[in-house]
């Protein structure tokens, strides 16, 4: 009550400042439950459950689509807790969180990719594999000749959006791209990532899926 009344007893210019205040606050909270309800993982179970329910030729048994959620998912997520047990990557703090998923993320693409061949999974299967094996390869081309910082989460967000414009109907491409832009102004917002680097990042997942589809017709 006295703080009510306190308020009211403020100059406008006092108000404005203690809404702007606020404001900032709600704004970085809500980004940051965006960005942590649309991790990688997220991203790619609700790519699989999406395929799954919306399209019948992609995945022969549900064994295919865990195994697709082992390889893209859950082998990168496993940064997060070694990063934390392992001495020489925690002294690093989140940069050497950042550097240990990257390598963890290669691990399962290439994973991913060789299960694909050896099972000889479906065309969408192989597709989808092949586009994660690949951004990871431009991502480091990226960064490592090309000295460019390409943000590895965006690539990882843009990855399964690019795939459901690709496998689903056009009324998915309208939801899919308007996730990208809430998660793309979350990510800018909390100065995780520049809007340079975020869109580096998501541009190396879309180039991978266009050489992966153009191949796939070309073979």
């Amino acid at each position: 009550m006295k703080d009510q009344v306190k308020f009211e007893k403020m100059t406008e210019k006092e108000k404005a400042k203690i809404f702007k205040r606020t404001h900032h606050k709600v704004l970085f909270v809500l980004a940051k439950i965006i960005r942590v309800v649309t991790v990688p993982p997220v991203m790619v179970g609700t790519l699989i459950i999406l395929l799954s329910t919306l399209r019948h030729d992609v995945f022969a048994t549900v064994g295919e689509s865990l195994m697709m959620m082992l390889f893209l998912a859950m082998i990168p997520v496993l940064a997060y807790p070694l990063s934390g047990l392992i001495p020489s990557i925690k002294s690093k703090g989140r940069e050497g969180q950042r550097n240990l998923a990257f390598i963890l993320s290669g691990v399962g693409y290439t994973g991913g990719m060789i299960y694909s061949v050896i099972a000889q999974v479906s065309e969408a299967q192989m597709i989808i594999f092949g586009t994660y094996f690949l951004s990871i390869i431009v991502l480091t081309i990226m960064n490592k000749v090309f000295k460019v910082k390409a943000s590895g989460h965006a690539c990882s967000i843009a990855g399964p959006i690019g795939l459901v414009c690709y496998f689903l109907p056009p009324v998915c491409i309208i939801s899919a791209l308007c996730l990208y832009m809430t998660i793309f102004w979350a990510s800018v917002h909390m100065g995780r990532h520049t809007v340079k680097e975020f869109i580096w990042g998501s541009v190396s997942s879309p180039l991978s899926l266009a050489v992966v589809v153009l191949l796939s017709i070309l073979i």
